[in-house]
Order: C-alpha cells, then structure tokens, then sequence
C-alpha cells in the first residue's frame, strides 16, 4: 500500500484521505469516506457561493444521499450496531447533514412516532410523508385494514431497508425531475431530464432483475410489490411498463427492452457465474449500467451554460471513488495482475457525443 499512497498523494486528494487509517490495517471503507467528504466540502462550497436556482438545484441534489442515510441509520439502530456516532462515521458522508443525529431508537418499533417526532422535522421530511401517504393509499382499497398508526408502524416493520430505499429513490426522482423541469432553464431542463430518464429507466432494469427471483416464487403478489418502486419518468414508461412489471428472469427483461437503446446494453450483461468479480471476465447488469451512465455524464459535460454538468460532475467524482477503493482492495488482497478485475475500473470522458443517440427522433 506504499506505491498506492505515494500515488493518491500525488493527486488533489493528497495525504489527508488517509488521516483515519491506522498502522495495523489500511479501511477502504475510511478511505472511500474521506473522499467523499472532500467531494462533500465541495459541494458544500458550491451551495453557499450560489443563488436561486442553482443552491436549490444543489440541495435536492443532496436529499438522494440523505435518505439512504436516514434509512441506515434506522436499520443499523435497529440491529444495535453501535450508538448514533459510531454508526454517522460510517454512513455516507454525501448524505450528512446536522438533523441527522436526531433519529435514535424507537421504542417497540414505533415507527409512526418516529415519523411524527422526528422524520416530519427533517429538511427531507416531505419524502417520508409522501411515502406513508402512498402505503396508505395502497391499503385504503382494503376494507379490513385500520389505517391507524398501528397499521404504519406494522408496516414499516415488515418492510425491508432496501425497499423502503428503493421507495424514497422512486419519490426523491420523480420530485428532482419536477423541479427541473420547472425551475430550470431550458438548455439545463433538457440535459438534466435526459439524465434523469436515463437514471429511471437504468433503476427500474436492476429492481426487474432483483425482484426476478421473487417473482418466481411469489408470483402476482411480488409483481405487486414491484410496482410501488418502479418510476415513472424513463424512456421505458408507458409503453414498456408491463412487460417490465411481468418479466420474471433476465430473459423477460432482455424481452421488454427489444428495439429500445438499451437492448444491446443488455446484450453485453455475462453472467458471472461461480467466478469471483475479481476473476471474471463477464460483465454484471451492475457494471454495464455504471458503463453506460459514465458515458452519459460525460457527453453532458460537451454543452455550456446548463446545470447539468454540476450533478454529472458528482456523479463521475463518485464513480472515481468507486475505481480508487476498487483497485485499493485488489492491492490489498494482493492479487495477480493478470487476473480481469484490474481492468475494471470505468473511466470517464473516453466517449463523444457524435456517438450519442437521438432519443427523439
């Protein structure tokens, strides 16, 4: 791990991303979070130097990050991993903010008294409220059901911490794209709506292929489910929407996106097999989607005068990240250099918008 921190010592990180590690094993994990709290002073910088559009444009940049922290953090209090600091050093440092501390356990899993007292008051409050608004909603067809604080708490009980993700991402999207769409000029609504479908579309393909399994074994019921997270933004909806929605393996969604621009996306998705990440050579859905969205961050970046470029350039820093603690990781595991996982890492602005395709023809 020398050679390495010579190397990122070298770069405009330099030597104070490895202030938390210690002599006796070097964290990738420390080292991921440092990155990404210098890119989160950045951002910071950014939104206090700037006015109306652009600070907010900023800030409901930053709601995505938050939400997956505030759902860490309940789970990870849940599962009594620690106290509330020990488990903010290890969430997301894009996703920090002051209020954040103010979640703390819930007596008997009291989920609505959590949302009442505490969740209403966060600056990302409104995406909780229209998350319980919709799993009302979804139950009010159901006359045995009493929609009462106790129907919220057991629902929120049952649920598990990556749908309730999935849920709030669907929201935060469709809120995001909202507002661009309406507070945006119009060279920076047309970057950041394509990105934005582009992001729907990419988020719904991994949720069909997560819930592929499930489906299988808990048919119309899972479908159901399905429903609630995918968004309704992308190139793939209305038109694809059912055939999506059905789609129970990696086949039906190759299927369902026939003639669209992301059929040879998907063609080029291997599975992985018993093969480790590090010794295969195929590609996962994953991957091919961080391919694609890298290309897409980088052509925003070949117009001028538009917001876009603000959120691609996060995007890109965090994927970035992601080579850095990759490749970090193989060095520390001490693997051969002939193995594929060294040629992994997807690096940005190797793309041309000449090479783009007109969605709107």
């Amino acid at each position: 791990m020398g050679e390495f921190r010579i190397v990122m010592e070298e770069t405009d990180y330099g030597s104070a991303i490895f202030a938390d590690q210690t002599d006796k094993k070097f964290d990738t994990q420390l080292l991921r979070n440092s990155m990404k709290k210098k890119l989160m002073t950045e951002i910071t910088y950014l939104i206090s130097q700037s006015s109306y559009p652009l600070n907010e444009f900023l800030t409901r940049m930053l709601h995505r990050y938050q939400l997956e922290n505030v759902v860490y953090v309940i789970e990870a209090l849940k599962k009594n991993r620690g106290t509330i600091e020990e488990i903010m050093r290890l969430s997301d440092p894009l996703g920090d903010f002051p209020e954040l501390k103010n979640v703390q356990p819930v007596d008997g899993e009291d989920y609505a008294s959590l949302y009442q007292q505490v969740l209403i008051d966060l600056p990302i409050g409104n995406y909780f409220r229209k998350f319980l608004d919709e799993l009302i909603a979804s139950a009010s067809a159901d006359d045995h059901v009493v929609l009462d604080t106790k129907f919220v708490s057991e629902v929120m009980r049952d649920k598990e911490p990556q749908e309730i993700k999935h849920h709030l991402q669907k929201i935060w999207l469709q809120d995001f794209y909202k507002f661009c769409s309406t507070e945006l000029g119009e060279t920076s609504q047309t970057i950041m709506k394509d990105l934005l479908r582009f992001e729907s579309d990419f988020q719904t393909m991994q949720i069909v292929e997560n819930y592929a399994q499930i489906s299988k074994a808990d048919g119309a019921m899972a479908q159901s489910e399905r429903k609630k997270y995918i968004s309704k933004i992308g190139y793939l909806y209305p038109e694809r929407y059912e055939m999506l929605n059905s789609a129970n393996d990696f086949k039906g969604l190759q299927a369902a996106v026939v003639g669209t621009q992301y059929e040879d996306m998907l063609s080029r998705v291997r599975a992985v097999g018993a093969e480790s990440e590090v010794e295969s050579r195929g590609k996962g859905l994953d991957e091919v989607t961080n391919e694609e969205l890298t290309r897409k961050f980088s052509i925003a970046f070949e117009q001028q005068f538009h917001y876009g470029c603000f959120y691609a350039f996060v995007k890109l820093k965090e994927q970035e990240i992601k080579n850095v603690t990759w490749l970090a990781d193989l060095v520390i595991m001490q693997q051969p250099r002939n193995l594929p996982g060294w040629n992994k890492v997807i690096v940005p602005f190797m793309y041309h918008a000449d090479d783009e395709i007109d969605l709107n023809q």
